[in-house]
């Protein structure tokens, strides 16, 4: 049985390519928060925005004033 070499490579291209898809959505989806929390805790301690922590441990962050 002879297949020709186009249908396979579009076979494989379109298998490799859905493959890589869903790694990166997953790799989004598990990873986002963890991402913003330490840009978050970067920022604060290089004393880049102003924040305050509230009693239940929560972040609350101020806008600077831009002059």
């Amino acid at each position: 049985m002879y297949i020709p070499l186009e249908y396979l490579f579009a076979v494989v291209t379109t298998v490799i390519a859905y493959a890589t898809y869903r790694l990166g959505k997953r790799d989004d989806q598990d990873y986002r928060d963890d991402i913003v929390n330490s840009t978050i805790d970067y920022l604060i301690q290089e004393n880049m925005v102003k924040w305050k922590r509230h009693s239940d441990g929560e972040i609350e962050l101020f806008p600077l004033d831009e002059k």
